[in-house]
C-alpha cells in the first residue's frame, strides 16, 4: 500500500528549488494526516524536505505563504520586465544615435570624395 497520496500541488518552492506538495499519509500509524514534502522526494536522492501539518489553520497559513511568495515572484518579474524594457528603450536610443552618426560620416565621406575628385581634376588641368 502506498504510504501517501498527493492531495494537491502547491506553488511553494522547497529549499532545494523544486516544488513542495501537500500529501495525505496512508500509513496505519498516521492515516489521514497531511504533510508537505518535496515533489522530487528523497527516493530520488534530491531532497528530504518533510513537514507535518497539524491543523487546517496551518494549511491555510502555508497557502498564505505560498500566495505571498507568488506575489513576490510576480513583483520581481514585473520589476525585471520594467528594467528590461528600460534597457531596451535605452538601446533603441543608442541605435538611433549611432545611425545618425553613421549618416554624418557618410555625408563627410561623400564630401571628401567630391573634394578629391575636384583636386584630381585641377591636377589634370
Amino acid at each position: 500500500m502506498s504510504q501517501s497520496s498527493q492531495t494537491s500541488k502547491s506553488s511553494y518552492i522547497c529549499r532545494c528549488g523544486n516544488p513542495a506538495v501537500l500529501k495525505t499519509s496512508r500509513t496505519d500509524r498516521n492515516l489521514g494526516r497531511k504533510f508537505y514534502s518535496c515533489a522530487v522526494g528523497k527516493d530520488n536522492g534530491e531532497c528530504s524536505y518533510f513537514k507535518w501539518i497539524f491543523s487546517d489553520f496551518e494549511v491555510s497559513k502555508f497557502q498564505g505563504i505560498v500566495k505571498f511568495e507568488m506575489f513576490e515572484r510576480l513583483r520581481d518579474s514585473e520589476e525585471n520586465r520594467d528594467l528590461l524594457m528600460t534597457l531596451y528603450r535605452e538601446s533603441e536610443h543608442k541605435i538611433d544615435h549611432l545611425k545618425e552618426l553613421l549618416k554624418d560620416v557618410e555625408i563627410e565621406r561623400d564630401q571628401l570624395k567630391h573634394k578629391l575628385a575636384m583636386a584630381e581634376e585641377k591636377k589634370r588641368a
